[in-house]
């Protein structure tokens, strides 16, 4: 504030100065010239000296969006909106609109700026357009107004609060969803049938485990034991999918984040009960449901991950895979191989815990002779390994099923 005051005097002192050397110059030297700088800068040296006191900071300042949800990709249009407190001629406005982190990092811009030129206007707006909006949650915040003469003799400068938040789902493909690395007696195969379920005769009782079904719970058998049981079916080949995300720092972690939002609305489309494990700075646990509420909770979740994970992707299946039934499919998104992956998936894949790699790369072919290796090794366990790339998403689980 103290800042503003000394430079709201400097302007006035400074305009004032112009004036009395214009017109001392014009008094003591006389003639045509010097009295025609002085009545030739006088308008200019008014309208400056009226900018310097003009209300800026009274300008109402409203930033409209279309929508508060988009997807990926889309396009996003933003109107500003102002309207000033008293007819002036504004001869031109500098107006940015400041744009937060996360808008600035993708488009390698700090913020978007134009000039107006609202003249007589008491009411203008300014409107510009962002295509392919980065996933997340933007919030803008600030709009600067700059005001300045002709000259640039004096200027002033506001900034407004005006907070609107939007959230970026991740984009989705439509992907043909099937059923893949499915273990039968003669080894491992992919089964191309469709997902089904049955479960319709039980043969036994057994402990409840973590991602078991209410209906599945055998009332009588708890209460004599004083302990949840739950119906053991003879059939557990389960559709039930629960799906790893890696979150290591990769340069491919949006095209995972997309294969992953492809899978799970596939999977629930066809009303697989689905469930996520997402562990970097936080851990994040989705139990295996279905319906509309549990993919706009994923989606929503989705849309502000972060690829932020300092542990070993190997080291938190490890831990996690054991909190959920045998009876499941498990996936793994990923973008690239590890030794220490290949141990434990197979050490998982031995406790008939079998599961699916989705390896993301830019190029299916760009795998090296390494990589290339550690898939061999994994189908020789008996993990299935996809190797696909964004514009394959849509059949990846066809083509494993080939």
């Amino acid at each position: 504030m103290m800042k503003q005051k000394i430079r709201f005097v400097r302007q006035v002192v400074f305009i004032v100065c112009l004036f009395g050397i214009l017109f001392s110059y014009a008094m003591f030297q006389g003639g045509f010239v010097s009295w025609f700088l002085f009545y030739s800068f006088l308008p200019f040296g008014l309208y400056s000296l009226t900018i310097v006191f003009y209300p800026l900071h009274k300008l109402k300042i409203v930033r409209i969006v279309n929508q508060q949800q988009y997807h990926a990709g889309d396009r996003f249009n933003v109107t500003i909106q102002m309207t000033a407190p008293i007819f002036f001629p504004i001869v031109y406005i500098i107006a940015e609109d400041e744009w937060p982190p996360s808008i600035q990092m993708h488009y390698q811009r700090q913020n978007a700026k134009t000039i107006l030129s609202p003249l007589w206007k008491k009411e203008f707006s300014w409107t510009y357009e962002l295509r392919e909006l980065p996933r997340g949650e933007h919030v803008f915040s600030t709009i600067r107004l700059k005001m300045t003469d002709f000259f640039g003799l004096v200027e002033k400068e506001v900034t407004y609060s005006a907070e609107n938040t939007i959230l970026v789902y991740p984009r989705y493909i439509e992907m043909t969803y099937r059923k893949v690395g499915q273990r039968f007696d003669q080894g491992v195969t992919a089964s191309p049938l469709l997902l089904h379920r049955d479960m319709t005769i039980a043969v036994g009782v057994r402990e409840y485990a973590q991602g078991d079904r209410f209906s599945w719970i055998h009332w009588k058998a708890s209460a004599r034991k004083n302990e949840l049981m739950t119906k053991d079916f003879e059939e557990r080949q389960s559709e039930d999918l629960i799906v790893f995300l890696n979150r290591t720092p990769t340069p491919l972690f949006e095209d995972m984040v997309t294969f992953s939002a492809s899978l799970i609305r596939a999977a629930i489309k066809k009303g697989v009960q689905t469930g996520f494990v997402s562990v970097g700075s936080d851990r994040v646990i989705f139990p295996a449901r279905d319906g509309e509420a549990h993919l706009h909770r994923l989606f929503y979740y989705l849309a502000k991950v972060t690829c932020d994970g300092s542990e070993p992707f190997a080291r938190i299946i490890q831990k996690e895979i054991m909190q959920w039934p045998a009876a499941f499919s498990f996936c793994y998104v990923t973008s690239s191989l590890d030794k220490e992956l290949i141990s434990v998936l197979s050490d998982v894949a031995s406790r008939n815990r079998y599961g699916t790699v989705f390896l993301i790369k830019d190029q299916e072919t760009c795998l090296s002779k390494e990589e290339r290796g550690m898939i061999e090794q994994l189908r020789r366990r008996g993990v299935v390994t996809i190797v696909t790339e964004r514009r394959n998403f849509a059949d990846a689980l066809v083509k494993g099923g080939k």
